[in-house]
């Protein structure tokens, strides 16, 4: 099954916990420190919209894009009480396809990881590349090879009120793959309950490939913290947030 589509209906249920906040606020400081104002933003993998919202909240204009219509159904309807309703593209970002120019792009949740092959890494950056206007910021995290090699072998469980989540979790250090199962369990208005299954590969880079591509994308790297408050990177960083620029 076309992963997060299942999931789409109990996402935001089962990321309640998710700081978005924290990735808006992130977002903003660096916003903050271009000469131009930051005015259009678009954000890749938006997810059911939570980063969209809370930036449109604030007062920029959004595109939203990915490449599940359930989760951007979910997103449009969150989103639709906002002053300028975001623009919702349902797009691969590896095609990535704006009607013109943008201020800066966001990519939160280390969905950067799921563009599995290096050729794909790369041709994402330079699509983003392709509409930023120059002085814009690239905005995203990545979960580092550490965080995939805990997670691996691990399961876990989330009962919530007419759904039940199950999680397997696999990687592969030799080809820097992360595979998870995912069993979605929805209870039906009629008592019954309907089982989904979805399967999720995502790939570990270290921060030296992603640097590259970044920079082959025609764009340099301005910074580089090990969480969106700005801590530094270390050996036992699990996450990796980068701030890039087009010149």
């Amino acid at each position: 099954m076309i992963a997060y589509s299942a999931l789409a209906a109990v996402y935001d249920a089962l990321t309640g916990d998710v700081p978005y906040e924290q990735w808006a606020t992130f977002a903003q400081k660096a916003f903050s420190k271009r000469e131009k104002p930051v005015k259009l933003v678009l954000e890749l993998a938006c997810g059911t919209g939570s980063l969209t919202r809370l930036l449109g909240q604030a007062g920029y204009e959004m595109i939203a894009c990915d490449l599940s219509a359930d989760m951007l159904a979910v997103a449009r309807e969150k989103c639709g009480e906002l002053s300028c309703p975001p623009v919702f593209l349902c797009q691969d970002m590896c095609q990535l396809d704006l009607y013109g120019t943008i201020d800066a792009a966001v990519c939160c949740l280390d969905s950067v990881n799921y563009l599995t092959e290096l050729r794909q890494l790369k041709q994402a950056f330079a699509r983003v590349s392709l509409f930023l206007e120059p002085g814009g910021l690239f905005l995203f995290d990545v979960k580092t090879p550490l965080a995939f090699e805990e997670m691996g072998g691990l399961s876990s469980v989330e009962e919530l009120e007419g759904a039940f989540c199950a999680w397997q979790y696999g990687y592969d250090r030799k080809s820097h793959r992360a595979q998870h199962q995912v069993d979605v369990f929805l209870q039906e208005e009629d008592g019954t309950w309907s089982r989904n299954t979805e399967w999720h590969e995502q790939r570990a880079y270290t921060r030296e490939q992603l640097e590259q591509a970044i920079q082959q994308a025609g764009l340099r790297v301005r910074h580089v913290y090990g969480s969106s408050g700005g801590q530094r990177v270390g050996e036992q960083t699990r996450r990796l947030f980068f701030v890039a620029e087009k010149p």
